[in-house]
């Protein structure tokens, strides 16, 4: 680190903490420094501190979060993901169709609502029995006539009606 970066002096009691579940996902937060400290540092180290002035898309920032053993074995997944996905919530397939459409937009519609319910819907939890059952259920749903009106006779014969 720089000279300057060591010499910056934070309230202790200014400080804020977001911990999380997850240790890999905690933060510290700390007030901007006063903008005499936020000058460039001399040489080639940097250029210091600086103001976040300027928001920045989340494709800029959105770190991937390394996988633990546990969830290697417990997910199929084997890679880090990102913290926009883990930020999806169980069974929020919508936000999920979103997620898959902005990162991979040469997907077809069709193959990406099937991934957002893999991963955040009904499907995480289907077996191969599961779906062949349900499969049976809209064949035989399906092929059943359906009813009209339940209750009602239709003839064909003349009927007489009386307005009084």
């Amino acid at each position: 680190m720089g000279d300057g970066l060591k010499n910056l002096k934070v309230d202790v009691e200014k400080q804020h903490a977001i911990i999380t579940d997850d240790a890999r996902l905690n933060y510290m937060v700390v007030p901007t420094p006063p903008p005499e400290e936020l000058k460039p540092l001399e040489g080639d180290v940097g250029c210091g501190l600086c103001p976040n002035t300027v928001s920045s898309p989340i494709d800029k920032y959105d770190y991937f979060v390394p996988l633990t053993k546990e969830d290697k074995q417990s997910t199929p997944h084997e890679q880090p993901l990102p913290i926009s996905f883990l930020q999806i919530k169980d069974g929020d397939v919508d936000a999920g169709i979103q997620w898959y459409r902005h990162h991979y937009p040469k997907v077809p519609d069709e193959l990406v609502e099937i991934m957002a319910r893999y991963n955040f819907g009904d499907l995480k939890y289907a077996t191969r029995k599961s779906v062949r059952n349900s499969g049976k259920k809209l064949k035989k749903k399906a092929s059943a006539a359906p009813l009209q009106c339940q209750g009602l006779i239709v003839k064909n014969q003349k009927h007489i009606v009386t307005f009084g």
